[in-house]
């Protein structure tokens, strides 16, 4: 699936190094202008700036020593030193970008000859098994070309996260490229995205820096260099960094986890996975007689979530169905389906899932929602083409399994609205766009909205605040009375 929009959309940046092979330091100053879809977290798209050191040779460390690349935290506080996992994806990132990378390579134990194939055309190439890189010459000029990185994504599987150089011009007696790409393909899909471009204006090949320059924390102050932890995707680090969300690692367990239940349909419950604040993350659990449904799958969460359902509700979880694919959305999918779960998904993104291996799919579209009943409960999966937001995105309503125009109902929804929350976290058009839907669909007004992010709030607060024309009807309206009981069956269900 296709990138739907950029992180950032221009911006200037210096990069510093200091080399003592092996020892090698980065620096980078950056300022750069959000794009407008992160309205949500900074609704005034202020710039960002950041001034980032990482070293690398002797452990990995990384801090941010002014400002952060986070755009929901405030542009004025100092992020501080990274996580060990993102410590170790900066130092990479370091080492693939230095122009010391060559001799470094040729100082190197154990680096290897090799020649690689790219869309038929084969490259001479050679790896560094000290830094786990592979270098990819121009035939040609022989002239470094590619710079390439590998990483596990848990959609994406095996990717590789390629530097391009190119552009080359003499600066000093020295060619130095100055154009550079950061390409990002999955063995698993067809997927090749640019991550990051930018164009080399000016190179200083002798600089003097301050005696401070490159350190990590004020003089003084001790620097923690420690391993990365095993079993966090470094292909997930990457998503995250790059669409300036920080870091996906969390210490979450199960005691921390938090849920609501509305009184009047016991078997759905709202499990709150993040207070901390407003738009932390929440997720939908459907208890059914015999099956759970997870609605949304956060990474680092999964575990969690599966023993508080367990303990709480005393199942296991047979279905995930992630709203739509992005990373804080779609992370822990793969957790799900290795505990046996199948995944509910719309048919037009199955290319995109079928690289979870062991994943089965229940699917569904815009004419044919895939609908989950038992006598208690309902719960309809729904998709449109021009969904809001990104092209699979997908909300759940549930009520109850005969409902009447007293039921309550409830719907599931994922960054459309930011509910309960400030109007101007939300995005006008993404909002109207799903109002269309609810309205084509039959969804009444009466509807309460249960959001990953946000708050438990009426459908009518959205309706307010688009200003939007929402006629009054009530549940049989439903995809045309689709979710109503025959007599027989209603008697039923009132005898049980």
């Amino acid at each position: 699936m296709r990138a739907d929009v950029s992180a950032a959309t221009s911006g200037t940046q210096n990069v510093s190094y200091e080399v003592d092979y092996p020892l090698l330091r980065q620096r980078i100053d950056r300022r750069f202008q959000p794009s407008h879809a992160w309205g949500w977290a900074s609704p005034q798209l202020e710039p960002m700036e950041f001034s980032l050191v990482v070293w690398t040779g002797d452990g990995n460390s990384a801090c941010f020593v002014k400002g952060n690349n986070q755009v929901f935290l405030p542009r004025n506080v100092t992020a501080g030193c990274v996580d060990p996992a993102l410590a170790s994806n900066l130092a990479t990132d370091a080492l693939t970008m230095s122009p010391s990378l060559v001799e470094r390579i040729r100082r190197s134990k154990g680096s290897e000859e090799r020649e690689v194939d790219i869309n038929g055309i084969r490259f001479p190439a050679v790896y560094s098994n000290l830094d786990k890189l592979l270098l990819v010459v121009d035939p040609e000029t022989y002239l470094p070309y590619i710079v390439r990185s590998e990483e596990q994504h848990p959609i994406y599987g095996n990717a590789t996260k390629d530097l391009y150089l190119s552009n080359y011009k003499q600066v000093q007696g020295i060619k130095f490229p100055h154009t550079i790409q950061t390409i990002y393909s999955s063995s698993s899909q067809r997927l090749s995205v640019v991550l990051e471009d930018f164009v080399i204006d000016k190179i200083k090949t002798s600089p003097k820096f301050r005696d401070d320059f490159f350190d990590l924390v004020p003089h003084g102050q001790k620097v923690n260099i420690s391993e990365k932890p095993p079993n966090v995707p470094s292909g997930l680090v990457t998503d995250y960094s790059t669409s300036l969300l920080g870091l996906p690692v969390k210490n979450v367990s199960v005691e921390a986890l938090k849920s609501a239940r509305p009184v009047d349909l016991p078997q759905v419950y709202w499990l709150i996975i993040d207070d901390s604040h407003d738009l932390g993350f929440k997720q939908l659990i459907i208890e059914f007689e015999t099956e759970v449904i997870v609605c949304d799958a956060p990474p680092f969460w999964s575990e969690a979530v599966m023993e508080w359902i367990k303990k709480n509700i005393g199942k296991k979880v047979t279905y995930v169905a992630p709203s739509h694919h992005h990373r804080d959305h779609s992370g822990g999918v793969a957790d799900y389906v290795r505990a046996g779960a199948k995944l509910i998904i719309p048919e037009m993104a199955v290319d995109y899932w079928s690289s979870i291996p062991g994943a089965q799919f229940i699917t569904f579209n815009q004419t044919h929602p895939y609908v989950h009943r038992d006598n208690k409960v309902q719960a309809w999966f729904n998709w449109a083409d021009q969904a809001p937001h990104a092209a699979d995105w997908t909300y759940v309503m549930v009520t109850e399994r005969c409902p009447d125009k007293n039921s309550s109902i409830f719907v599931f929804e994922a960054d459309t609205w930011e509910a309960g929350l400030s109007v101007d976290l939300g995005n006008q058009q993404q909002m109207r766009q799903w109002l269309d839907q609810l309205l084509e669909d039959g969804i009444p007004r009466s509807t309460t909205v249960m959001p990953t992010h946000g708050w438990i709030t009426p459908l009518e607060q959205l309706i307010n605040i688009t200003a939007y024309p929402y006629p009054d009807f009530d549940i049989g309206r439903w995809r045309k009375g689709a979710a109503m009981c025959d007599e027989s069956a209603t008697k039923k269900h009132k005898d049980n």
